[in-house]
């Protein structure tokens, strides 16, 4: 009996240490947070620094993800996007990527964007003959993605010069980039779109 009661009051005892312990560790935590947070920011009130520092943690968190994905500071620049290298070095004329319009189940489906070559077989649901984005299936959908724009009227004619891209806005320039930036992440770059034959021009 003896020995059991003695058990219990060294039980106790010790959970009352924990529970003690854990308290003391959870008050220093707090401090020390809360002493981090005053060293960044002085002033609460003061919404100029709250605001920096929100930019300040954005870009960490962000530069911090585009190095977990393996493509570091690289990340910001579209250049590097525009330049990417292709896994197939297979090249389409307009006409060419024209066949890969989706609507064959048996071959894939091809869109191109600022001369790079996608393959958005995976989202045939959106690109297929059903989809929203059908118009884009086997077509060069730059300036249509750049307009946010949809239909035929934005598509360049199969035989002509690929599309420069010119009278283009700068806001319109940067939503063109988000798109290739998607684009590049998401899909298989499999080729490149290059200016149909001169012969096929003087056919005309």
């Amino acid at each position: 009996m003896w020995k059991g009661y003695i058990k219990y009051m060294v039980e106790s005892a010790v959970a009352a240490s924990n529970e003690q312990l854990d308290r003391v560790y959870a008050s220093s935590l707090w401090a020390h947070m809360r002493h981090v947070f005053q060293s960044i920011v002085p002033d609460p009130n003061n919404y100029t620094h709250l605001a920096l520092v929100g930019i300040a943690l954005f870009f960490i968190v962000r530069i911090a993800v585009s190095v977990a994905r393996g493509s570091g500071a690289d990340y910001f620049i579209m250049d590097k996007v525009r330049r990417q290298a292709v896994a197939t070095k297979r090249t389409f004329t307009p006409r060419e990527l024209s066949e890969f319009n989706g609507k064959d189940e048996s071959t894939p489906v091809y869109l191109a964007i600022r001369g790079i070559v996608y393959d958005v077989s995976k989202s045939r649901h959106m690109y297929g003959p059903q989809g929203p984005y059908c118009n884009f299936a086997g077509r060069d959908a730059s300036r249509g993605l750049a307009l946010s724009a949809f239909d035929e009227s934005v598509l360049t004619d199969l035989d002509a010069p690929i599309d420069p891209l010119e009278g283009l806005e700068k806001s319109e320039q940067a939503s063109l980039d988000e798109w290739i930036e998607f684009f590049s992440g998401k899909y298989t770059p499999i080729g490149t779109l290059v200016e149909p034959p001169v012969e096929s021009k003087k056919d005309q």
